[in-house]
């Protein structure tokens, strides 16, 4: 009778996680979706300028940009493998993860200081998912310096060894974190975004973080000396003889 019990609740939990994904997908498919067909009607008109046709369809191009970010972010979420650790250098996955994240560094003007505190990090975990955890936290930053432009463009990855664990840390020089919302952030669905988004990035990586023995944190105000906010990932270090 239990383990019947035990069975029907997580049915309900798991149908109403569900229900949740479906509204929120469904929420931001809806507006973009509405800019592009009013964008695309507009665009009928014979006799519209040149100019506004191409604005018009710059919108459209953006919307559309917008949907194809939501199906890959949906994508990757469907697709998360289980976390099989293993010995590996953190601080290579890092670099690795950094190299393909400069164009969009430059493109938004963002001096993205780096600090690896030692030579090698040895730590147990494994490499894709550190990889999706690292873009999740890139992406994220990246949002911030989109949403503000007027801030100073400096963000910082920072790469170490404290307390017996590897840990990565990335920083910026953003507004950070409301503080009534410092645990919500991780919640599924939860998002501060202005432009939408699923809100699982980080639900999903802190979850990836504990399954390989770490943790993904937010740091407490004022531990970045850029002054915004600051997410730290923690890895369990390579055990030696």
């Amino acid at each position: 009778m239990g383990g019947g019990s035990r069975l029907l609740t997580d049915t309900r939990e798991h149908l109403e996680l569900l229900s949740r994904l479906l509204a929120r997908i469904v929420h931001d498919f809806n507006n973009p979706l509405a800019a592009i067909l009013g964008f695309s009607d507009l665009l009928k008109n014979p006799e519209l300028a040149e100019e506004k046709k191409l604005r018009y369809v710059q919108r459209v191009h953006e919307q559309a940009s917008r949907l194809s970010q939501l199906v890959e972010m949906m994508s990757d979420f469907s697709t998360l493998p289980a976390c099989q650790p293993t010995p590996m250098k953190l601080d290579r996955v890092v670099r690795d993860a950094l190299s393909l994240r400069q164009g969009g560094f430059r493109a938004l003007l963002l001096n993205v200081e780096t600090e690896f505190q030692h030579e090698q990090i040895a730590v147990v975990g494994d490499r894709n998912a550190c990889l999706k955890i690292i873009s999740c936290l890139l992406n994220n930053l990246e949002q911030v310096f989109k949403e503000h432009p007027d801030l100073e463009r400096r963000a910082m990855v920072r790469c170490g060894i404290q307390d017996d664990v590897g840990f990565l840390d990335v920083a910026d020089a953003g507004p950070g974190v409301d503080e009534s919302i410092r645990e919500e952030i991780f919640e599924a669905f939860f998002s501060t975004r202005r432009s939408g988004g699923l809100g699982l990035g980080l639900t999903v990586s802190r979850s990836l973080a504990r399954e390989m023995g770490g943790d993904l944190v937010l740091m407490e105000p004022g531990s970045c000396a850029l002054g915004g906010a600051c997410f730290r990932m923690t890895l369990p270090l390579e055990k030696t003889e």
